[in-house]
């Protein structure tokens, strides 16, 4: 070709991009309801979008937080102080109920009224819980945002160092995917896990999920909802391919990852249950076999517990059986203080505790001593762009009735959604859905005499998101939607900020 023709050829090819450039629209075509087809205008060519981005450098400057050394390197309390030592955990925890010094806070936590009392509750067993005998529980749900451990680490780190207590709580058998906070965990033998949330696995025909919403097992589920006439068609192994002896186990070991206290534990608890055979089970704690027993077989669920005189780096649990247990998962903990579990539901939008077995859940809130439910969703609802989330606030609502009702003695809050930004051109912005949602979550909470933190405002608001992600070092994820661990750790801090100042606040109004 050319050089004439090449010439011509581009020439025309530029002014077919600049007459399609004027005569597209401008909202684009929407081709789906998901896909609009869009083409760069005039306007773009000459005055190109930029990046809004929101300035947080206030928030993250009034926010310190502990360098990564500090994970493994944490200071031994000094003797005279009266907060207890958090490496020994003894029985009792020594702690005043004294004001608590704080930072600055960037967003306070929000209340159905100005009493401030809908945490009242917890707090008087928190100020209470040098004459507990037994570990307060905290249980802090959430979707995908919290997964690794994230914004559950350093408010348990806080809160163990200030009111006693050890270990990373509860731990599920099998861990959907390989992350290495709080607990290192790994398997062998056929294991398959089974969630209240997401897709449901449509074998499972009841539903003990248990209090993680979640259990595993090393031999299938057999079906025994098949009409007798359809039975007959199959031969027993067929039918129950359980009745062979299985084998498999469980490896639990210390994270690298974990703040000192959560390294430490003082005994571990087995929640188990509806095994049709009995299950032959051995206990190693660093190689060492120190148990070996039968689990019988059970139509309901139990608890086993081992004790250690010092943490062990790993325990295995190896078992031997024709049918396995529903295994709903571990707590390492203490004797005293608190515990704080982080339950990681990624896809959930908090909408699956009436999917449950009540019964069972309300006799494992009371047997954990579980005195605060903390729930943190919304962000997967945001995909499903509507008008109105009417429906969410009516179906979240309708989680925290039920919850009030099977715990009476339970205290919840809501922690909402983050900002989530979605690419427009060459630009982030904030989904249009995300306020609805946050006022969604705000008005359920409000309707049940639940506390809320507004996560979205914390970190800045509409567009803020964008900041995050492009601060130096990140703080927020490529996917505009995530934080890094970093991130997280200002999140946790803002967080138990907010939180230590309303427990400040309800000592000065108990004097």
């Amino acid at each position: 070709m050319t050089p004439k023709k090449v010439l011509i050829f581009t020439l025309s090819a530029l002014f077919i991009l600049l007459l399609l450039s004027v005569i597209f629209p401008s909202k684009g075509i929407k081709i789906t309801d998901s896909f609009t087809l869009k083409f760069i205008t005039i306007d773009d060519l000459i005055n190109p979008p930029k990046q809004t981005k929101v300035d947080i450098s206030d928030i993250i400057n009034g926010t310190d937080i502990p360098e990564d050394k500090d994970i493994v390197n944490i200071q031994k309390p000094k003797k005279k102080d009266p907060v207890d030592s958090v490496m020994i955990d003894s029985q009792y925890v020594y702690y005043k109920p004294m004001p608590v010094k704080i930072d600055s806070v960037v967003r306070y936590i929000e209340f159905p009224d100005n009493s401030h009392s809908s945490l009242d509750k917890f707090f008087a067993v928190l100020s209470n819980i040098k004459n507990q005998k037994k570990i307060v529980r905290i249980m802090h749900y959430g979707d995908s945002q919290i997964e690794t451990d994230r914004i559950t680490d350093y408010f348990r780190y806080k809160l163990q160092s200030q009111f006693g207590g050890v270990g990373p709580g509860l731990v599920p058998a099998l861990k959907a995917f390989d992350f290495k906070s709080p607990m290192i965990q790994s398997v062998s033998g056929e294991w398959k896990r089974y969630t209240v949330y997401g897709r449901r696995d449509t074998i499972v025909k009841h539903n003990h999920y248990g209090m993680l919403g979640n259990f595993a097992r090393f031999t299938p589920i057999v079906n025994d909802t098949l009409p007798d006439s359809l039975k007959t068609t199959f031969n027993q192994e067929e039918l129950m391919p359980h009745k062979l002896m299985h084998y498999a186990s469980i490896d639990i070991s210390e994270s690298p990852y974990s703040f000192r206290p959560s390294k430490q534990f003082k005994r571990c608890k087995m929640y188990y249950g509806y095994n049709q055979t009995d299950v032959k089970i051995k206990t190693y704690a660093d190689e060492q076999l120190i148990d070996e027993s039968v689990l019988p077989v059970s139509d309901d669920y139990h608890i086993k517990t081992w004790n250690f005189e010092t943490t062990p780096k790993n325990l295995k649990f190896e078992f031997e059986a024709e049918d396995s247990p529903d295994i709903y998962g571990f707590s390492l903990e203490g004797y005293s203080g608190i515990n704080i579990d982080n339950i990681g539901m990624r896809g959930s939008g908090g909408l699956f505790f009436t999917k449950m077995d009540l019964n069972m859940l309300s006799r494992m809130y009371q047997q954990l001593n579980t005195k605060l439910l903390i729930l943190q969703f919304g962000g997967n609802t945001v995909p499903n762009v509507r008008e109105s989330y009417n429906y969410y606030r009516k179906a979240f609502s309708r989680q925290l009735r039920t919850l009030k009702k099977i715990a009476p003695d339970l205290t919840i809050m809501v922690i909402g959604l983050a900002d989530m930004s979605k690419k427009e051109g060459d630009t982030y912005v904030t989904y249009p859905n995300v306020p609805l949602i946050r006022d969604a979550l705000k008005q359920a909470s409000f309707e049940n005499n639940c506390a809320y933190w507004d996560m979205y405002e914390a970190m800045g608001g509409e567009n803020s998101m964008p900041s995050w992600v492009f601060y130096d070092p990140p703080l927020g994820e490529k996917d505009f939607t995530h934080f890094t661990p970093r991130g997280a750790r200002y999140i946790a801090k803002m967080f138990y900020n907010a939180f230590m100042y309303e427990y400040n606040r309800y000592l000065k109004k108990k004097k």
